[in-house]
C-alpha cells in the first residue's frame, strides 16, 4: 500500500513539472513568433521617433507608395519613396516605412508634398513630419 502512495505522489509531481514545462515552451514560442512578426515594426517606430526629435526639417515630394500589409490599431503601415529637398543641400531620395493614420491615407499620392525630418549624418533615416504643403 505504501508503494502505491509514493508512486502516486511521484506521478503528481512529474505531471505538475511537465505541465509547467509545456506552458513555458508555449509562452516562449508565442513570444518568439511575436518578436519575429512585429520586432522590425517596433524598431522602425523607435528609429522614427529619434529622427523626429533630433532631425532636420525639409520639404519632400512623394514618388511612390506601397502597402506593407501591416496594420496597427486599424492604421496601415506604408512604404513611401520620397525625394527630399533640404534647404542649401542636394536633393536625395529616401524610403520611409511608417504607420499612417487612416484619415491621412488619401494624402499618400505621387507628387504630393510632405514635410520630413532627416538625420543629416545618415540620410537613410527619414520620417514624415506632416502632410501637405510646407508652412510659409
Amino acid at each position: 500500500m505504501e508503494i502505491f502512495a509514493g508512486a502516486s505522489i511521484l506521478l503528481t509531481v512529474i505531471s505538475i513539472v511537465c505541465g509547467c514545462l509545456i506552458s513555458l515552451v508555449a509562452i516562449g514560442g508565442t513570444g518568439f513568433l511575436m518578436y519575429k512578426a512585429f520586432g522590425s515594426t517596433f524598431k522602425g517606430m523607435a528609429s522614427n521617433r529619434n529622427v523626429m526629435q533630433t532631425g532636420v526639417s525639409a520639404p519632400a515630394v512623394i514618388l511612390s507608395v506601397q502597402d506593407t500589409g501591416v496594420t496597427m490599431n486599424d492604421n496601415p503601415q506604408a512604404r513611401i519613396r520620397l525625394r527630399v529637398m533640404p534647404m542649401g543641400g542636394d536633393a536625395f531620395e529616401a524610403e520611409v516605412t511608417q504607420i499612417i493614420g487612416r484619415f491621412q491615407v488619401a494624402m499618400l499620392v505621387p507628387n504630393a508634398s510632405v514635410m520630413v525630418k532627416f538625420d543629416p549624418n545618415d540620410k537613410t533615416k527619414v520620417a514624415i513630419e506632416s502632410f501637405g504643403a510646407p508652412p510659409v
